[in-house]
């Protein structure tokens, strides 16, 4: 097989939803481009914004961060620095944090790392063995949703302290469609309109966020990854098997053998969806309150992470 573009037989990768082959150069060229046209798109970006990249370790990341350094070499009145969230996972952790400082130095990105001890009081693996060894019933989500409320909060309150105006996650394709049918399954249609692609000020202290994998699949950050010799932490966290989400991403990745256009499908309808989703501005100003503790953005008088607090300091 030949690569699609120049011709060479040294072809690394074919795209499986429309057999396209592609040389090691042609396939970072393309990879790069997608990511170009998705940040265009959706208009994630402005030439003089600050970005914060939140950088786990994890492949997913250390390729956001290596690309959007490559790209906004064409923008030099932008700046990307890189966040790292130390959510204390003992046995897990040290090895993302050894990868992103890896990788912030090579790219000679600042780095800066924030802990849940540090801004929370707890590490998560200290909130999860109190909730079980005190919070029997009275403990309402698993790791994976405890963890997702604090790094939310941390990385909000990170970003301003960097003094970035956006912030960039590494969630791919597979990720998107996830949390579209998660979603679906949850009954919870109006979601979708608010997990819109578009970056946007809906409170102000909540710095918006954006996702410039949003229609790059998993398999070709892993091979970006591998082709580019760019090393990163494989292990997986240890509370992931808690996950409700994981059920969801094995249904996809096993209909995608079949239905290789599924996932971009499913990102592509929530995309047609959201004009019908999205509420007039007047209908939706003033839902997004201040938290009457830490006067944090929250959706209720008291935000999650510190209802959370409370929750266990009760315990």
């Amino acid at each position: 097989m030949k690569c699609t573009f120049c011709g060479t037989d040294e072809v690394v990768y074919v795209r499986p939803y429309d057999k396209i082959a592609l040389c090691k150069e042609h396939f970072n060229e393309q990879f790069e481009k997608r990511v170009k046209r998705t940040i265009n798109r959706y208009k994630m970006f402005q030439r003089k914004d600050k970005i914060a990249v939140g950088v786990s370790g994890g492949k997913d990341s250390i390729a956001l961060l290596n690309t959007l350094v490559k790209i906004e070499k064409d923008f030099p009145e932008s700046e990307i620095v890189a966040i790292t969230i130390d959510e204390g996972i003992e046995g897990y952790r040290e090895e993302g944090l050894y990868y992103a400082k890896k990788h912030t130095k090579r790219l000679n990105v600042k780095h800066y790392i924030f802990s849940f001890k540090e801004d929370f009081g707890y590490s998560l693996d200290e909130i999860i063995k109190k909730l079980g060894e005190r919070g029997g019933k009275n403990r309402a989500y698993g790791a994976c949703s405890y963890c997702g409320i604090l790094r939310r909060k941390i990385l909000n309150a990170a970003a301003k302290t960097v003094g970035a105006n956006v912030v960039a996650t590494g969630h791919n394709l597979e990720d998107e469609a996830e949390t579209v049918l998660l979603n679906i399954i949850r009954g919870d249609v109006n979601r979708l309109g608010r997990q819109s692609p578009y970056p946007k000020k809906v409170h102000k202290d909540l710095i918006p966020r954006v996702k410039p994998f949003r229609l790059t699949p998993q398999a070709e950050i892993v091979m970006y990854m591998v082709i580019n010799g760019l090393e990163y932490q494989e292990v997986a966290c240890p509370y992931a098997v808690e996950a409700y989400r994981g059920n969801v991403r094995n249904f996809i990745f096993e209909t995608q053998n079949s239905q290789p256009m599924l996932s971009f499908n499913i990102v592509k309808a929530q995309d047609k969806l959201i004009p019908y989703l999205t509420k007039n501005k007047e209908e939706t100003k003033g839902k997004i309150k201040s938290c009457k503790i830490c006067g944090d953005p929250s959706a209720s008088e008291i935000c999650k992470a510190c209802s959370l607090k409370e929750q266990l300091s009760n315990l």
